[in-house]
């Protein structure tokens, strides 16, 4: 039997930061996904927004790692034009021993304003 990918695991979320047109922004966030051997994924994420009510963000699927991306194939979610769509994530950092610090960064977009970004999300392993 294979050993399971060393991603595998519950993780918390450290740091979600926003780069848009080059300038980061740390956004007050909160979240855990839950990557199991499987190839079972789910992730809650909770984003504070000034004045109002957190945005939360959740979905779950089946998840497969290719060299240093993770595609996560989207079942159910709370934003509906994810179902059967795939959310690509970039392995930029991983180190499986020490603190376990997985860095993923989203594929970079365009803005309706013209504005391009991309959010680079900071997890550590949850105990």
């Amino acid at each position: 039997m294979a050993e399971p990918d060393p991603i595998c695991g519950v993780w918390q979320l450290d740091q979600w930061v926003e780069f848009r047109d080059g300038d980061p922004y740390v956004l007050d966030a909160s979240g855990r996904i839950f990557y199991h051997p499987e190839g079972h994924v789910s992730a809650i994420l909770t984003r504070q927004m000034d004045g109002a009510d957190p945005l939360v963000i959740a979905y779950a699927g089946r998840w497969q790692r290719e060299g240093d991306d993770v595609h996560h194939a989207v079942e159910h979610a709370t934003v509906q034009r994810w179902v059967g769509t795939t959310l690509t994530r970039r392995v930029v950092e991983f180190d499986p021993t020490g603190d376990g610090r997985l860095l993923l960064r989203t594929p970079p977009e365009t803005s309706r304003s013209g504005a391009e970004f991309f959010h680079d999300l900071i997890w550590v392993r949850a105990v």
